[in-house]
């Protein structure tokens, strides 16, 4: 028959293991076992343990107490039961009275580093839950300098993981993830421990502006934490799952965090309940339901336990609650939080500037937007992932809109330009870091390109894109960016190059262009949005079905319906800016909404060259041109009939050129080439990949080659000619990302690629004549759009991307 202290380590095992009906058991057989008070105690703590994690906070205080109560029981014993029991009081509400045990339990634990360690470690949670991240930082770290001395590597993982979700609460995204997923397996042996892990985890996601991945994580630990039969800790996930969706998804969020609350009840976790029925009461008022609880109580009950973000993120939403109910003076009286980086802060500032805004105080609207964006940007600038610099959360996302619209209100062609350029591709405005080489990332393209081609395991494909993704993440950033371009320096820039900007923008209604030349500015309506995207939505289709072979009098009747197609969206969306542009080269910022538009073959801008440009202040602020280009690289992907003959008509034009076709077309040969190239064309199969932009590719002789090897390579080319299809689309959003932006952002200088499908017909006709006119020294944009000219009807949807020339 088993001993007390046999069954205590067996009890204490069962807990770590997160089976905690079993070690409650065990834990009580012990106690049967005529124990000694030392034992006695460290089997009331164990129980204890697994019966706060049961939801028995009560009985959970009660054995603590019972323990702490007994003579004769040793410093470490009586440290760790301390311990234990300011982990109950701090999930029952009472933060001072968990404070002073955990100050109790460190002073006994001196002398046994992996108990201290441990305690660190729950004080550290501790400092978490009262918003102090900076005191909580210096907890974990020296948590993990103890666990370390002690030599409990778990306990370890778990301070070094804590230690980052604290480094992101101050505002180091990168450090976060890059703490989180260092110790992700060491965490993985506990189905627990694995599920807190990513549950953190989508915190630092859903901040960085991946609500999509974030909620992925969260309905995984939860699942986790449902196995395991850890019924507060899946609460407690469920209500993180209703925070992240409580804006996009409001009446999800409202059922998540009903459920909750009715958990956290029967368990009796107080506080835990308290910020469950807050989150009831936001949910409700962003799902615009018409009866709502009353949030007084609650707000008082928030800030009397400490609980101010909870509080100010009610606030929050009653609110805009009572905005969008046109109850101002309502909403005038209602106490915000002020801004500050974190995530509920930028709602906050979104809220503010939206009451400013309403009660007539617009210029102090567009200064509380101004103030938040530059916030958000700031630590947009220290992630050195491109994916994460073009995410944005919803509360980014809302401010550049609300300041927008208070630009277009003013009239102000400066004041809308600086706007245009602060809600649109603010990567762009980010200094550029080269990455570290990364063997692990590129072994990882490796194996994805090689069961890509032969299309084989695509649950391991799945597996190789997440960690191909999560590694760019670690990548810290410059912490350096451009500011917004201004008009005047637009305007100079613009007469240099001969040309007009055109800035379509759009919100969920209305349509406006701004126009800006050498010798002004100006704002022309444009119209309804409906109507427009009614065009929009059939456009993709209408593209790819030209590009197929068809019969001739069905490929008459498809190229006469595009083209209809396209003079309807010329009709309303450029030929009322045709007398703006004075026969100008003409640089186009379009909203995201027109990512598939090939601007060429619209006929206000046919013939005209016409280059689409991440922003005004990236194309601004693109290097002056360097000589013309000389050395010029062909790459043939297999299985284009015509792909070898294409680049032959092609390198004709130029001196000495380079040729990969065949087995030697591979994707390392090629980057090779490129570094000594001015000009690199890649006829291939190629594909956008709208969910992972940065997987979109062009097929080489050995697989795929990935936006994210190409984001990579260096030196890069002044011009990339992608002869594929699709290769020239990207995410309809206002920071658009897709293989062009991918190298845009590597530093070419200008990419030709086509939105749609391209015809190999087409291209073989077309490429030639437009390496002609670059071999001879004309811009790209130049040649370009006098070769789609000389096309008229027939020509391909090529574009022009990045600088133009």
């Amino acid at each position: 028959m088993l001993d007390a202290a046999a069954l205590q380590v067996r009890a204490r095992a069962a807990t770590n293991a997160g089976r905690h009906v079993q070690a409650a058991a065990l834990a009580r057989r012990g106690l049967t076992r005529d124990p000694d008070a030392v034992q006695r105690a460290r089997l009331l703590a164990t129980l204890a343990y697994a019966e706060s994690e049961l939801g028995h906070l009560d009985l959970a205080e009660t054995l603590c107490s019972e323990a702490l109560e007994l003579a004769g029981v040793d410093d470490t014993t009586r440290g760790t039961v301390h311990g234990q029991r300011a982990v109950v009081l701090l999930r029952r509400g009472h933060r001072d009275r968990a404070l002073a045990d955990f100050g109790a339990a460190i002073r006994s634990l001196t002398g046994d580093p992996a108990s201290l360690g441990r305690q660190l470690l729950n004080r550290g949670n501790l400092h978490l839950e009262a918003g102090d991240a900076r005191r909580a930082l210096a907890d974990f770290e020296r948590a993990v300098t103890e666990s370390d001395a002690g030599g409990l590597p778990g306990q370890g993982a778990k301070a070094r993981h804590n230690a980052g979700y604290a480094a992101f609460l101050l505002g180091d995204h990168v450090r976060a993830l890059t703490s989180m997923d260092a110790v992700a397996q060491e965490l993985a042996g506990s189905a627990t421990s694995r599920a807190i892990g990513l549950q953190d985890r989508a915190e630092v996601l859903a901040a960085a502006g991946l609500r999509g991945d974030a909620i992925a994580d969260l309905r995984h630990a939860i699942t986790l934490f449902r196995a395991g039969r850890a019924r507060r800790a899946e609460a407690a996930a469920e209500l993180a799952l209703a925070r992240t969706l409580v804006i996009a998804d409001p009446r999800t969020a409202l059922a998540l965090a009903r459920r909750a609350s009715a958990r956290f009840a029967t368990m009796g976790a107080e506080l835990s309940r308290l910020r469950a029925d807050a989150l009831v009461a936001a949910a409700a008022r962003s799902a615009r339901l018409r009866t709502v609880p009353d949030i007084a109580p609650l707000v008082s009950a928030l800030r009397e336990r400490g609980l101010h973000d909870d509080a100010g993120s009610l606030a929050i939403a009653e609110c805009s609650w009572l905005l969008a109910r046109g109850r101002l003076d309502a909403a005038a009286a209602v106490r915000l939080p002020r801004s500050s980086r974190r995530r509920p802060d930028a709602w906050a500032a979104y809220v503010t500037a939206e009451r400013q805004a309403a009660l007539g105080r617009r210029a102090a609207a567009l200064a509380t937007v101004r103030r938040a964006l530059d916030e958000s940007h700031a630590v947009r600038s220290g992630l050195g992932s491109l994916e994460l610099q073009a995410s944005s959360t919803d509360a980014a996302t809302h401010l550049g809109r609300l300041g927008l619209a208070l630009a277009l209100r003013r009239g102000d062609p400066g004041l809308v330009l600086e706007w245009s350029e602060r809600t649109r591709a603010a990567s762009s405005r980010i200094v550029a870091v080269r990455p570290p080489a990364d063997a692990q990332q590129a072994d990882d393209l490796t194996e994805l390109r090689t069961l890509q081609a032969f299309g084989r395991d695509t649950a391991r494909q799945d597996d190789l894109r997440r960690r191909i993704r999560e590694r760019a993440w670690q990548v810290a950033g410059s912490h350096a960016a451009q500011p917004v371009c201004r008009l005047e320096d637009l305007q100079r820039g613009l007469g240099s190059q001969a040309a007009t900007l055109v800035a379509l923008l759009a919100d969920d209604t209305t349509l406006t262009a701004l126009v800006v030349h050498p010798e002004g500015a100006t704002l022309v309506p444009l119209v309804a949005r409906p109507p427009v995207d009614d065009l929009l939505a059939g456009l993709p289709a209408d593209l790819d079905v030209a590009a197929t072979d068809l019969p001739a009098a069905i490929a008459s009747r498809v190229r006469a319906g595009l083209a209809d197609r396209l003079a309807r969206l010329d009709a309303v969306l450029l030929a009322p800016l045709a007398p703006h542009l004075a026969g100008r080269r003409v640089v186009l910022t379009p909203s995201g909404p027109f990512a598939r538009v090939p601007w060429p073959l619209l006929p206000t801008l046919a013939g005209r060259p016409v280059t689409v440009a991440r922003s005004a202040t990236a194309w601004l602020s693109t290097p002056a041109a360097a000589p013309a280009p000389t050395r010029a690289l062909f790459v043939a992907g297999p299985g284009l009939a015509r792909a070898e003959d294409e680049l032959a008509a092609c390198a004709r034009h130029w001196t000495g050129p380079t040729t990969l076709v065949g087995v030697g077309a591979t994707v390392g040969a090629t980057a090779r080439a490129a570094a000594h190239a001015d000009v690199v064309h890649l006829a291939a199969h190629g594909r956008h990949e709208p969910q992972n932009p940065l997987f979109s590719h062009v097929q080489l002789a050995d697989g795929p080659a990935y936006g994210y090897e190409l984001d990579r390579m260096r030196p890069m080319p002044a011009v990339m000619v992608l002869s594929a299809c699709e290769v020239g689309g990207h995410t309809a959003s206002d920071d658009p990302l897709g293989l062009a932006t991918a190298l845009l952002h590597a530093g070419v200088r200008t990419v030709l690629a086509s939105p749609a499908a391209l015809s190999d017909d087409a291209a073989a006709a077309v490429m030639p004549e437009l390496h002609g006119r670059l071999a001879a020294g004309e811009a790209a944009w130049d040649a370009l759009a006098t070769t789609l000219a000389a096309h008229g009807p027939a020509a391909p949807p090529l574009v022009c991307f990045g600088a133009g020339w």
